[in-house]
């Protein structure tokens, strides 16, 4: 199928998923972590203690994704997706009012449990469930919301927050959800015409049965070969985005060089996601699994080696390689391997691994900084586990090759 037709004939599936991962943005490091330092000034918290609080609250709703997640298999994706964005609005309220640390720690989990959890989880589901041969293609436009968060909002969050304080930033974003839902419910209204691949893909019910138990899927030698590369990017990533001021600080990047950077790094993104998505309709995700972590490993050794004035765009532009990749390869892998009829589910398990191994990074990589290791000791340590995890996915079967149905788990 050309890529037009694709466009033609599934808009309203990818723009549908489009619209959700974009609005992910509100709950994801990146974007929170441009109010990080008026946070800790705020409430008088250091690069540990701050990183602690935002593992917890990270963990916690990893944790409860596990069961959330699951429920998309069993509900309309829109209905699910209201209640996140709901959800989402009232945690940014409540971070722009928090009085205390507690108040602070509850917001953060909820910002990560319905933005970063719920809200990405419906947008890849959207679109995961599509057929092979356009789902690959399909997944690389809907997961284009991601980059273009990171490419737009960062500039702009950090001129809000100059004009109106970080809590009236987070005020401003809460009304921007809002404002997004009245629209998309007002666009369901207006177009009227019947789709019967988004009713599918919006109300995909299991079928009889609640599909593989978490244990089963835990000890499916394929779902653990995965694991170690699933994570490697969230985990890795999470650390950098979220002490990206610290970097800056150390490395002697302006803010200007930094925004400027991020959105090469977004722009890179958008590009990758394109041909992954192309790539992974004619050669299969489980092929693709086993170099998409090479960008995020060269930009980790170019920061611990070099240091020129270029170098935040090398850096950024290197993990956009491996940005654009990963949301398109880590759900078409588990749906060539698993199948789609409990996708909702088995990517609810992954995604919960994947936002526990996020959570342990800001903490972690806070407490280093805090007792003096180096930036460039941690990065290398990063390149060194993600050469080790790719390494790990040479043992996975690749359906297409072997020509076997996928296993439903």
């Amino acid at each position: 199928m050309k890529f037009h037709q694709l466009l033609k004939d599934y808009w309203r599936i990818i723009g549908l998923g489009f619209a959700l991962t974009f609005l992910s943005s509100f709950g994801q490091t990146f974007f929170i972590s441009l109010s990080g330092p008026d946070i800790r000034a705020a409430f008088g918290l250091t690069h540990g203690a701050f990183g602690s609080i935002y593992s917890v609250a990270t963990l916690s709703s990893g944790l409860l994704m596990i069961w959330v997640g699951s429920v998309i298999d069993r509900v309309d994706i829109r209905l699910y997706a209201t209640t996140a964005m709901l959800g989402l609005t009232a945690a940014a309220i409540s971070l722009s009012l928090a009085p205390n640390l507690l108040v602070l720690g509850l917001s953060l989990f909820a910002l990560r449990l319905f933005g970063q959890g719920m809200l990405s989880h419906a947008g890849v589901m959207s679109t995961a469930r599509l057929h092979e041969g356009v789902r690959g293609r399909a997944l690389g436009v809907a997961t284009l919301g991601f980059p273009a968060g990171e490419a737009t909002l960062p500039a702009i969050a950090l001129a809000l927050i100059a004009a109106f304080g970080w809590t009236g930033t987070w005020r401003i974003a809460a009304l921007v959800i809002v404002a997004a839902l009245a629209v998309g419910w007002l666009l369901g209204f207006l177009l009227k015409t019947k789709n019967p691949d988004l009713a599918a893909t919006a109300r995909a019910k299991a079928s009889g049965d609640a599909g593989p138990r978490w244990r089963d899927i835990l000890r499916d030698w394929r779902f653990l070969a995965l694991i170690p590369t699933m994570i490697g990017y969230p985990a890795i990533m999470t650390a950098y985005f979220f002490h990206q001021r610290f970097i800056a600080d150390v490395k002697g990047w302006s803010l200007e060089l930094l925004a400027s950077s991020i959105t090469l790094f977004a722009l890179i993104s958008v590009v990758v996601a394109m041909s992954a998505g192309s790539f992974v309709d004619r050669f299969g995700a489980v092929r693709l699994s086993h170099f998409y972590l090479t960008g995020m490993t060269a930009a980790s050794i170019a920061l611990a080696t070099f240091d020129a004035p270029y170098l935040p765009l090398v850096f950024f532009g290197l993990i956009g390689l491996t940005s654009g990749c990963t949301n398109v390869v880590i759900a078409a892998v588990l749906a060539e391997l698993f199948g789609t009829t409990h996708l909702g589910k088995i990517r609810a398990l992954a995604g919960a691994i994947m936002v526990v191994a996020s959570a342990a990074t800001p903490g972690a990589i806070g407490v280093l900084f805090d007792a003096g290791v180096t930036l460039e000791a941690i990065c290398l340590g990063f390149a060194s586990y993600m050469i080790a995890a790719a390494a790990v996915t040479f043992v996975l079967p690749n359906p297409r090759t072997a020509r076997l149905q996928p296993s439903e788990g």
